[in-house]
């Protein structure tokens, strides 16, 4: 018994809940056809990243000295085929390693960095400043020496000779001040403050909260709070000549630039001779909250909710709240980092074998992938009440970066490259808005702010014994090696002290202000995962656990299909790996086509003289459903519960209202129609008369031609209700594709040429 209808049900649960989407992506992006962004360098890279996969269309012709499948290129000189994604990874697949050619370069640095000799990325503000920043003094080559010269802002050390020549040469004009010739006697020298006769003129200077202007007459204010590593380890302002720290809530301050922490004392969740506990860093008093079967890899905590977590070699992740222990994801080996989003309640882990993130509800209910494509993640920390999520990453060949994105995954930036530095120990200080780790080839202590600021080194920490890990809270630093835990203050850090001698393989800051309350979106969300988010208006977006699709009002369901025979109509229902098959319907009077009202249970059909019934799947009671011809296609607006209809002599389009309302024609033609669409999520119709899909809106009104197909269709054209867009398979072009949001055409190429007919598609794939 052949199939004579198939229809991918499951895109009621997996459309989105708004009815369009703004066609403009951020700059570094490119613009799918179904109105997604994606980055630039996704664009032809082999895999599909688009719901409706055209970011693989249009694509330029790679190597074709081999006839490849769909997916691979040829190498050059070689009879040799390698997935698209090994281009430009850092490895050579290709025997003359074409595969690695014309690539940008993996140790560029960010446009404000400036790259050492040894492929180390550091601010431009370092260069010539003095420092060996790079370790391998390349930024202060070619800087001369200044003693008694000028130095320009771009790095440049001019001789005395070159200052006030008349010539500029300073990208600033400061080796030309407006004070060259004069003297000190006359008008101070045209100084705002401090006057000093030279032989070239009249040397201007400022007290200290000011700066020489370029012009090198006025003195200008200094804004303390935009160096680098300011005094005040939170909150800033400046003053005319001077600033003044304040800190944030909870927090007291301590003299004038040190915020005390209120409250509970600083203790720290550690892992000792294998057991997970509290040590508090006044009393040296280790408390043992759980002795774990087996080593944890990562630790994290959720103070609000009393919960402690980890994860141990095999991919395990547990959960205690001192007195009960239970798994709560059974998973893969390689967790690298593990943090907890207080504010709701979930989990977040890296993987560096499956190269992934993932978020997770605490309870074991279902996790889903945020990211896994080029990738490499390591350590990984949260700041929910930001709604941002960083990371330690690897990318192709050694290069080496940190990372940022919103929490739901999307918007991901480099905020540091870290290319040749050996950074681990990422860490936080949540109150300081500012990321921590440790560069084992620097042997330093490396931060930034959240925003990317502030970059800054404290260098030399660890030259005699490398560190094992890091955390950071008010202002000290406390680190473990193998002697034992460190604290030194961070305006200090050559201070050190020893506060135990233990091995303190795993370290966080266990005290409410580093996981402060907040307002927070997900209060009231119909999500079964909550993600935070500010690329989003609404402050976050709803995810699914892997295996399942998201529905408009945010629930998550099991993808199903539907199909049909001449008979029965059967649903799919896919459980993870279970698959299970129920009948939902049989008649001998055939069937001709069919389509289910999701939201009302209803399940509509025709039978061979072209007659239309529906059925309830919740108490079984059968109508028949009046139409003004007989009709061969049926389709259901899931929004209103209406019922569209083609007629069978291929020259009419209808509607009949739900509740059983009196049916009224929309279109008619001398032509012939050859299928209909039925966009219910944006209000549109669409149908393929002739060479010609038209269009017009659910409620009637005057058609428009929205594109000359050329012919040379094989078999039928679907509708991709996710994608906002529609698919064929041409002669000519091969797989095709439209995109309804933008009313473009795009076309993979021959290689994706199907043998047949499309029957029904879903995201990229048909």
């Amino acid at each position: 018994m052949g199939f004579c209808r198939f229809v991918c049900v499951f895109v009621l649960a997996t459309v989105r809940a708004s009815t369009g989407q703004v066609l403009e992506c951020h700059p570094g992006e490119w613009l799918c056809g179904d109105g997604n962004c994606i980055p630039d360098i996704w664009r032809c890279d082999g895999d599909g990243d688009c719901l409706d996969g055209t970011d693989e269309m249009d694509c330029p012709p790679r190597h074709l000295s081999l006839d490849c499948p769909a997916g691979q290129f040829s190498c050059v000189d070689s009879v040799s085929c390698v997935n698209e994604s090994a281009l430009c990874d850092g490895q050579h697949q290709c025997p003359t390693g074409s595969d690695e050619e014309n690539c940008t370069t993996s140790d560029s640095c960010l446009d404000s960095d400036w790259t050492c000799l040894n492929h180390i990325c550091i601010p431009k503000e370092l260069r010539c400043d003095g420092r060996n920043d790079c370790l391998d003094n390349s930024d202060e080559q070619d800087c001369g020496r200044c003693e008694d010269g000028v130095r320009c802002p771009e790095g440049l050390c001019l001789s005395a000779e070159d200052r006030c020549d008349g010539k500029v040469h300073c990208s600033d004009g400061s080796d030309e001040p407006a004070t060259c010739g004069r003297r000190c006697s006359e008008a101070n020298g045209g100084c705002s403050h401090v006057c000093t006769d030279e032989p070239w003129g009249a040397r201007c200077s400022c007290p200290a909260g000011y700066k020489l202007s370029a012009n090198g007459v006025v003195c200008e204010d200094v804004d303390e709070c935009t160096q680098p590593f300011a005094s005040c380890l939170q909150h800033c302002t400046n003053t005319v000549g001077s600033y003044y720290c304040h800190c944030r809530e909870g927090f007291t301050l301590n003299g004038t630039s040190m915020c005390v922490a209120t409250g509970n004392a600083t203790r720290l969740l550690t892992l000792r001779k294998g057991s997970i506990g509290l040590l508090n860093v006044e009393t040296r008093q280790f408390e043992v909250i759980h002795t774990p079967n087996s080593n944890p890899v990562a630790l994290t905590f959720d103070l609000i909710r009393g919960l402690y977590y980890w994860a141990d070699r095999r991919g395990n992740i547990f959960k205690t709240d001192g007195r009960d222990s239970e798994t709560v994801y059974a998973g893969e080996p390689g967790i690298k980092g593990l943090a907890c989003d207080w504010l709701n309640g979930h989990l977040y882990w890296t993987n560096q074998n499956t190269e992934a993130i993932y978020m997770g509800a605490s309870d074991g209910k279902g996790f889903t992938t945020l990211l896994s494509k080029n990738i490499q993640p390591a350590e990984l920390v949260l700041l929910p009440v930001e709604s941002l999520m960083f990371w330690i990453n690897g990318g192709p060949g050694d290069r080496m970066t940190l990372e940022k994105s919103w929490m739901d995954g999307s918007e991901k930036s480099s905020l540091v490259v870290l290319t040749a530095q050996s950074p681990y120990g990422l860490t936080m200080d949540v109150a300081a808005r500012r990321l921590y780790w440790i560069s084992d080839f620097k042997k330093s202590i490396e931060t930034v702010k959240v925003d990317g600021s502030g970059r800054y080194s404290f260098m030399g920490l660890f030259s005699s014994s490398p560190a094992l890990g890091l955390v950071v809270f008010e202002s000290w630093f406390y680190w473990v090696d193998d002697k034992g835990l460190w604290q030194a203050p961070q305006h200090q850090p050559s201070h050190r002290n020893l506060l135990q001698r233990a091995t303190l393989p795993l370290l966080l800051v266990y005290h409410e202000l580093q996981q402060p309350r907040g307002s927070y979106a997900c209060v009231k969300t119909p999500c079964h995962l909550c993600l935070l988010t500010k690329g989003n208006p609404l402050g976050f977006s709803c995810a699914c656990p892997n295996s399942k699709v998201l529905l408009p009002d945010g629930a998550c369901e099991y993808p199903r299909f539907v199909y049909s025979t001449t008979s029965e109509i059967t649903m799919l229902e896919f459980k993870g790996k279970e698959t299970r098959k129920t009948l939902l319907f049989t008649t001998d009077a055939g069937i001709l086509s069919f389509d289910l009202d999701w939201y009302r249970d209803w399940l509509y059909w025709v039978n061979q003289i072209g007659q239309v019934q529906r059925i309830s799947l919740t108490n079984g009671k059968m109508e028949m459903v009046a139409t003004l011809l007989p009709v061969c296609l049926v389709k259901v607006d899931q929004r209103t519960g209406s019922l569209y209809w083609m007629s069978c002599d291929q020259a009419c389009i209808g509607v009949t209202a739900a509740d059983r309302g009196f049916p009224r024609s929309l279109y008619r033609t001398k032509k012939d129609i050859h299928d209909m669409y039925l966009d219910w999520l944006r209000g549109g119709l669409l149908w393929l008369e002739g060479d010609l899909i038209f269009s017009m809106s659910l409620s009637g009104g005057e058609p428009r031609e929205m594109l000359n197909t050329g012919g040379g269709i094989k078999g039928s054209v679907v509708l991709d209700l996710r994608a906002s867009s529609l698919l064929w398979n041409s002669e000519r072009t091969g797989l095709t594709t439209m995109s309804l949001l933008q009313d473009k055409r795009r076309s993979a190429g021959k290689r994706w040429t199907i043998s047949g007919s499309i029957v029904a598609a879903f995201e990229p794939f048909p």
